[in-house]
């Protein structure tokens, strides 16, 4: 199939990559040295607690498990901790693509794609997961809130649109700012019901997969 002058954005996890291994232990590592920092984290944050954070900005994230916002130097120490942490386990083996990401991105980029991610996570993070699993040439762009300094997907969106040169494009997420991010550009937008997602926020998607490899059904 010719898909020349598409564009296929992508968020990371909970869409291209299985993340609770590597996400959920960092978390707690990050824990420790916040609490050895002075910060005050309830000692009942739940791993659920921590995935229903997935997909959402680091900002919203600490508010959120912590009970407050950080203080920005305290923010950027934490951030840090964090991503050193995720990175050490994706190194180390933790954490994997969605069973038929691979495959399907690679179909997608030999008929002629251009493949990008927008994430809410940080961009080293992003970076090193495309290259640990060897699919980083097919992306023409890799875009994070953190790398852009945007405050919302919408705009991280918006950015990506505007620096690559396409004719039509689709987002295709498991979160509600996924859907939001295509809705509010005015793309159609795929839901990925196998994320982390609660099933009312995928509402709006032009259509809704349970496996990653069924995005390929969708035409413009």
């Amino acid at each position: 199939m010719n898909r020349q002058g598409e564009l296929w954005i992508f968020d990371m996890d909970g869409t291209l990559f299985q993340s609770e291994s590597v996400a959920v232990p960092a978390f707690r590592q990050t824990f420790t040295k916040m609490r050895e920092a002075g910060v005050s984290i309830p000692d009942d944050v739940t791993d659920q607690a921590i995935t229903g954070t997935f997909g959402y900005t680091h900002d919203h994230i600490w508010r959120t498990l912590v009970g407050e916002s950080l203080e920005p130097q305290l923010q950027e120490k934490s951030d840090r901790w964090l991503i050193e942490a995720e990175i050490d386990l994706l190194q180390n083996g933790s954490g994997g693509l969605f069973p038929g990401v691979i495959e399907t991105l690679k179909t997608l980029h030999e008929d002629g794609a251009m493949l990008a991610v927008a994430s809410n996570g940080q961009q080293s993070y992003i970076e090193s997961i495309v290259q640990t699993f060897g699919i980083a040439d097919w992306f023409a762009g890799l875009y994070s809130a953190s790398g852009y300094r945007m405050r919302t997907k919408v705009d991280l969106v918006k950015l990506l649109l505007e620096e690559i040169d396409h004719e039509r494009a689709v987002m295709i997420g498991d979160r509600s700012s996924d859907i939001e991010a295509g809705i509010h550009n005015g793309l159609p937008a795929i839901g990925c019901a196998f994320g982390f997602a609660d099933t009312h926020e995928l509402q709006g998607a032009t259509m809704t997969v349970r496996h990653f490899s069924e995005i390929l059904q969708f035409h413009f």
